[in-house]
């Protein structure tokens, strides 16, 4: 169902809303605790957020953002169990319940990352074959800004030691995003996938703002 511009206008002004006032509520030690026990339904409200906005929800769209997120959740297990994906590293308990040791939210995050970074290249003027390469590269971007904000809040720890500010986590972690975000961005194009949300460029780039402001303030 194709939502109204007044419906997209109102989703956009929450999520500024959300990120707006989530900056400063994380930056100031006062608020902090508090704001961090958002956490978990921000993601969640977001997700509900994008998706309310996606035109074409059949059952093969939900489907493939099932198995995505059995994906993304599965390959964290296998990263905090093992240390040979992404590097060594834990969750802490901001993210709330976990199961096996990642947080449930992490699945659905890798989802809607990657379904609004697929969604948005895909109206991209590039030859088709490179669009889950240049998905990738936003991808592990976008997580460059993250990792020192989410260390920083205890979303996770690094066994990592390194004098850089921004080097937080290993150059693995990094290459396993990109790896990890190409194959599932190609396995969309292979399938076809079609989608169509007008929410899906603001949505990433609210994010990355957001992790931007605060990679900076902390």
């Amino acid at each position: 169902m194709e939502r109204t511009q007044t419906q997209m206008k109102q989703a956009k002004l929450w999520l500024k809303l959300v990120y707006g006032f989530g900056v400063p509520g994380l930056w100031w030690p006062v608020s902090r605790e508090y704001f961090l026990l958002l956490t978990p339904l921000t993601l969640l409200g977001g997700a509900l957020t994008l998706l309310w906005f996606e035109e074409k929800r059949d059952n093969r769209f939900w489907w493939v953002m099932g198995l995505t997120w059995l994906a993304g959740f599965g390959v964290e297990v296998a990263g905090v169990k093992t240390g040979a994906v992404f590097g060594a590293y834990g969750y802490g308990s901001v993210l709330g319940p976990k199961l096996a040791e990642v947080p449930l939210v992490i699945g659905l995050n890798w989802t809607i990352l990657l379904f609004a970074i697929y969604q948005w290249v895909a109206g991209w003027s590039v030859p088709a074959w490179t669009r889950p390469v240049w998905g990738a590269l936003v991808l592990v971007g976008t997580d460059f800004f993250i990792e020192p904000v989410a260390v920083k809040l205890g979303f996770w720890t690094w066994d990592f030691v390194t004098q850089s500010a921004w080097m937080i986590a290993p150059a693995q972690n990094y290459l396993a995003w990109g790896l990890f975000s190409f194959l599932v961005l190609a396995l969309y194009q292979l399938l076809g996938l079609q989608l169509k949300n007008r929410l899906s460029a603001s949505y990433w780039l609210y994010q990355l703002l957001f992790f931007a402001a605060l990679a900076v303030l902390l």
